[in-house]
């Protein structure tokens, strides 16, 4: 007798699969809820974080509206990243409560992004006051805004120590940025700028953002005598530089690989999005290495061309990250597009 004959019942038919009972499903039903209570009410702060990294931010909206103790949960990670329009800004500045953005829980906001560029509110707007003492947005420590030009209207602001992330987005190519602009900001550690053109400050402003450690250009150019160092020779340890414009095979850029002296620069990021324009760094790989013996970690990612790193590639596919260790530095090379952790 097989194993499938001796499952059959005594009159020859399989046995049903057993079905709950509603009351069964309900009880079922209420334990998984109770169960996902008691993880998301006594897992830790850091454990969270490395959840909610992996959803979508309308994910973690939608999951905090399934009750209210999820809700009350989630609240500081829905509300450390809030958006606001010029409109909203602006009667909040003019009431006497103090600028702040229009929600419930402003103590909860850690970066405010603006909406929209407007030249005249640029000017206008005393962007110090977001970090007053008697501000209700006690926690906050990071700005996003598109800007409809220079970056000039920052220094009319008031000294705002609080502040130590900012990021830019030019509307247009030609707009000015320089290190000047953001002298009231010293205690910024990170700075995004997006489509602007760099420019030279006195030579006597060293000491402009001390605490500056992380840069991020995205299709920003510069002339001579501008070099990036200028904007933190001794302080900054991560640079990211990404283009989908030809300044990244042009002579300043290729200056920057030739003869780089940041002194503390730990990781180094380079992406190239133009599918046209190869970026070829031959000899520049171990000249980088070289000039700067605090680097850690190279990035290179989409159309760049290096001899010795597409022959270690040529045994993996096409869509694959390759990893090779040059002396203390390990470099990270792709050739299509995607983030390389």
């Amino acid at each position: 007798m097989s194993m499938f004959d001796r499952k059959r019942t005594y009159d020859g038919t399989l046995p049903k699969t057993p079905v709950l009972s509603l009351d069964a499903s309900k009880r079922s039903t209420r334990k998984l809820r109770s169960e996902f209570l008691m993880f998301m009410e006594h897992t830790p702060h850091e454990m969270l974080l490395q959840l909610i990294e992996l959803l979508d931010r309308t994910d973690v909206i939608s999951l905090a509206s399934t009750s209210k103790p999820i809700r009350r949960r989630l609240l500081p990670y829905i509300f450390d990243r809030v958006k606001c329009s010029w409109d909203d800004l602006l009667i909040e500045w003019k009431s006497s409560c103090g600028v702040c953005a229009p929600i419930s829980n402003p103590e909860l906001i850690e970066t405010l992004r603006l909406t929209s560029s407007c030249s005249k509110n640029e000017w206008a707007f005393p962007f110090h006051v977001l970090f007053d003492r008697d501000s209700l947005m006690l926690n906050l420590k990071s700005i996003t805004l598109p800007s409809s030009g220079s970056t000039n209207f920052f220094k009319y602001c008031d000294v705002a120590p609080g502040l130590l992330k900012l990021q830019i987005n030019a509307d247009r190519s030609d707009s000015a940025f320089c290190l000047e602009h953001v002298r009231n900001f010293p205690y910024l550690k990170e700075l995004i700028l997006s489509s602007f053109h760099i420019e030279e400050h006195d030579d006597g402003a060293s000491d402009i953002c001390p605490k500056l450690k992380t840069l991020r250009l995205e299709n920003c150019t510069w002339n001579y005598p501008f070099n990036l160092e200028n904007l933190g020779k001794n302080n900054i340890s991560s640079l990211h530089l990404e283009y989908s414009s030809s300044f990244i095979i042009s002579e300043r850029f290729k200056h920057f690989l030739s003869c780089p002296s940041f002194t503390n620069l730990k990781e180094l990021s380079i992406v190239n999005n133009e599918n046209n324009l190869r970026l070829t760094i031959s000899v520049q790989i171990m000249t980088l290495i070289q000039a700067m013996p605090t680097l850690k970690i190279l990035k290179l990612k989409g159309n760049i061309y290096n001899e010795a790193l597409i022959r270690a590639s040529e045994s993996t596919a096409s869509n694959h990250t390759n990893v090779v260790a040059v002396r203390d530095v390990k470099v990270l090379y792709s050739s299509f597009l995607r983030d390389i952790r």
